[in-house]
């Protein structure tokens, strides 16, 4: 049987712990300007390791190499993105105390992450694609609301954050783009097409009103000064999470009878793989993406070649 690994939840830390992980938060957020949801993640890692080590009698800043490795054997794992995510942030934690001279050395210096592969990412066809906002379709709020979001993630190859971040301030109905800003607080224009501009105009013409009101259960509360700017609204007036918006994508593949449920990111690498087969410049393709480097970008031409293989191999005569 196997061993359950600790999760120890940061509630229960030394405050002067807590203190320790959140003043780096602060600097790192400042020199970097990573997201919140990174901020949020390493959090989670640097609490679950002085938890461990709390559970032994160690601290953060007393520890060598080797305890530290003990602890990460104890910490439940996760794929390997999450270990390497989790590398880093320690490593990038002890550097920092090292700079601020809390400590002599840093036990994470020989950390090394794991390896990843190569894992290509979830495309869907474009016949997919078209059930799905086929599913969508109806003339209420909310499925305005939900083929509105569909369409322009499409589109534009929005994250999920990006597009349940999206204000109304950032879209530029006429000249149909966007002003996003993505990870590490950098900001690109988004295009998108006609389609998605018809969607999201009658969205904000009749649907949005109606979301922007809340239930009539919830009239008591002034929903339009929690909606704010936002332009994608729950059923109680409020800004979309990224749960919604998976949940939403759910719902409607189940209703569209397609065997694979849609995520929001499927939507993202979903347009730029139709780009590329479509001709694209890969570079504009990862200025459009909001990628820093080119090589992120590049699993999509290996995607794109694999499916133009399994095309030739699937309809030529002699494929």
């Amino acid at each position: 049987m196997a061993t359950k690994k600790s999760t120890i939840p940061s509630s229960v830390l030394d405050p002067q712990q807590e203190h320790l992980i959140e003043e780096w938060l602060r600097a790192r957020k400042y020199e970097r300007q990573i997201s919140k949801n990174t901020i949020i993640a390493y959090r989670r890692d640097l609490s679950l390791l002085a938890g461990e080590l709390a559970r032994i009698g160690e601290r953060l800043e007393e520890i060598n190499h080797d305890q530290l490795e003990t602890a990460l054997r104890s910490l439940e794992s996760g794929s390997a993105r999450s270990e390497n995510r989790r590398y880093s942030a320690i490593r990038n934690f002890y550097k920092w105390l090292l700079r601020e001279r809390r400590i002599e050395r840093s036990p994470a210096e020989d950390l090394r992450g794991v390896s990843a592969g190569r894992r290509l990412p979830k495309v869907a066809p474009l016949r997919i694609i078209e059930e799905l906002l086929s599913a969508s379709e109806g003339e209420d709020a909310v499925a305005l609301r939900n083929r509105a979001m569909i369409e322009l993630a499409y589109s534009a190859g929005l994250r999920v954050s990006e597009l349940c971040d999206l204000r109304v301030s950032q879209l530029n109905a006429r000249e149909r783009v966007l002003r996003i800003r993505g990870k590490g607080g950098k900001e690109r224009l988004c295009p998108f097409g006609e389609a998605a501009a018809c969607a999201v105009d009658k969205y904000l013409e009749h649907g949005r009103p109606v979301l922007c009101a809340g239930r009539e259960n919830n009239s008591t509360t002034d929903l339009r000064s929690v909606a704010g700017d936002f332009l994608f609204l729950s059923t109680r007036g409020r800004p979309m999470t990224r749960f919604g918006c998976g949940i939403m994508l759910r719902t409607l593949s189940k209703k569209a009878g397609l065997g694979n449920h849609i995520t929001p990111h499927t939507l993202r690498h979903s347009f730029a793989t139709h780009l590329l087969e479509g001709g694209a410049d890969l570079r504009v393709v990862q200025e459009l993406l909001g990628h820093s480097s080119i090589s992120t970008t590049e699993v999509y031409t290996h995607l794109d070649r694999e499916y133009l293989t399994e095309t030739i191999r699937s309809f030529h005569p002699r494929g």
